[in-house]
Parts: structure tokens; sequence; C-alpha cells
């Protein structure tokens, strides 16, 4: 195990203590102009914790949960708060995991790849919220995701949907890939996953993601991801926190959107390595 780096700018006592399984390394992490936007009370973290309600079913129980790439805290954050129930965390970004106040148990800095005995078959949920389009392997990442989820655990990951959207925004904040249902359906069962649920989310931002991949292609890099993520102004976030509210009310899912989320579980057999 490896010593915690000091910060200077937060008491230990005031936030989750970050403990590290995995030696820091120079991996790439997002954006810091993404996090600086990226809020609990942002219309589309509201949106994509609203779809996790809605694909799940009423008897779920989360048991212990594994939030892997766990950012700046905003999901542990939204299940503490609805559900009662706290989440650990792990990530590679020591800036962002040692940012986190509440909402965590736990916090890991941890190379899942490591696959750390003691974390084998032990999470009874895994959450990849917007995680395995930034991976180079997904199918060596989904396999290790495999070894620490317990038998009868459900993996939820939520992924940007459909190729045609991919844009300077996907690119800047290190998109490798959006995804349609069978594309990720494939990923899953070569790791050993079956699909149990799935929907698209967002049909209502289609238009929006249409205009964004247009007026970015004349953006300047540094002022993309702004541009591409961040409300222009407070009318246009409550229009689009209103857009979430009238599709989650209408739709449990929908047929197509600008994300895709599904539960998945364990095949019976073992991947073979």
């Amino acid at each position: 195990m490896f010593s915690e780096p000091t910060d200077s700018n937060q008491p230990a006592s005031d936030k989750c203590m970050v403990t590290y399984l995995s030696e820091p390394s120079a991996y790439p992490v997002m954006a810091k102009t993404w996090y600086e936007i990226a809020a609990s009370n942002h219309f589309w973290f509201k949106w994509r914790f609203n779809i996790v309600g809605n694909l799940l079913p009423n008897t779920f129980k989360w048991g212990t949960i594994l939030d892997i790439g766990c950012g700046n805290g905003i999901l542990g954050r939204q299940i503490q708060s609805l559900y009662a129930v706290t989440a650990s965390g792990c990530d590679l970004d020591q800036d962002q995991l040692r940012s986190i106040t509440y909402g965590y148990k736990q916090l890991y800095y941890y190379d899942i790849h490591q696959r750390e005995a003691r974390f084998e078959n032990h999470f009874s949920t895994i959450l990849l919220m917007d995680v395995l389009e930034h991976i180079e392997e997904p199918e060596r990442f989904l396999r290790s995701v495999y070894f620490h989820l317990s038998p009868t655990g459900r993996l939820i990951i939520n992924v940007p949907a459909l190729q045609i959207f991919y844009s300077k925004y996907d690119t800047l904040v290190g998109h490798l890939r959006r995804y349609d249902i069978n594309f990720l359906r494939q990923e899953l069962e070569l790791a050993g996953f079956e699909i149990e649920n799935a929907g698209y989310w967002g049909m209502t931002l289609i238009p929006l993601l249409l205009i964004r991949k247009y007026i970015l292609y004349f953006t300047q890099d540094e002022a993309a991801i702004k541009v591409g993520f961040q409300p222009l102004s407070p009318f246009i976030g409550q229009l689009l926190d209103y857009l979430r509210k009238l599709e989650t009310t209408l739709f449990t899912r929908t047929p197509i959107g600008s994300s895709l989320m599904i539960i998945a579980k364990k095949h019976v057999q073992a991947p073979e390595e």
C-alpha cells in the first residue's frame, strides 16, 4: 500500500480519506474544465441519475457498491441522498479523489487491472458511469470489472450513444467512441456479461447534439468543452431541466437517445482469459 500525498488545501478531517492501492502514475484523466462544470445541480447529472432509478427493479438491493471512475463524487452523493446507502469509489485522478468531501465510505486510488485478492467477487453493485468510452481496451477492462463483481451482482453502465453524434467535444474530453446497444452487448458478452435491462435516454437532446456538433466545428479547442457541456444561461439550464422532467415522466426508456444505460450480470460460466 502506498502512502497518501498530503493536501495542503483541505484538512484531512474535512474529507473522505484516499487509500492508495496502486502506485500513482501519469494515467490520462478527464479535462479539468469538465470538472469545473460538473456539479450535482447540472441537468445532465440529474437526468442520468433518474435513468438509474427507472431501469432498476423496485426490489433491487445495492449491497456493497464500487463506483469505478468516481471522479469528483457526484454519483456517490446522489446514491447516498436518495437511497441512504454509501458506496466505495475508485479512480486514477488524484486531484478529483482528494476533492471528495462526502458520499463515500472509502476512496481508493486503484487500477482495477491490479485485481486485489480481497476484492474478488466482492461487490454487489459496480458502477461504470461514463467510463467505458475512455478505455482503449474495453474487453480487457470489463474482464477486470468481472473479477470484482459478485456472482449475483449487477453492473450498471452509462455511455454516450450513437457514433453519428461524435464531435470535437467527445475528442477533447477523451471519448474514444460512442455506443449503440449492439456494440455494447458484444463487448460485454466477450467479457462474460449479459444484458439484463437497457435503455437509451436523452432523446429530446438529439437536436442539441447536432447543433453542438456544428457549432464546435468553428469553436476554439480551449472553449469547446465549456460550450459543449455548460448551458449558455440560467434560463437555458432551466429549460433543459424541464426537458429532463418531461422525458423521464413520459418514458422509462426511449428508442434513441444521447446516452445509453444498461444493467448487466455475469454469465453462469466465467470467460476464458
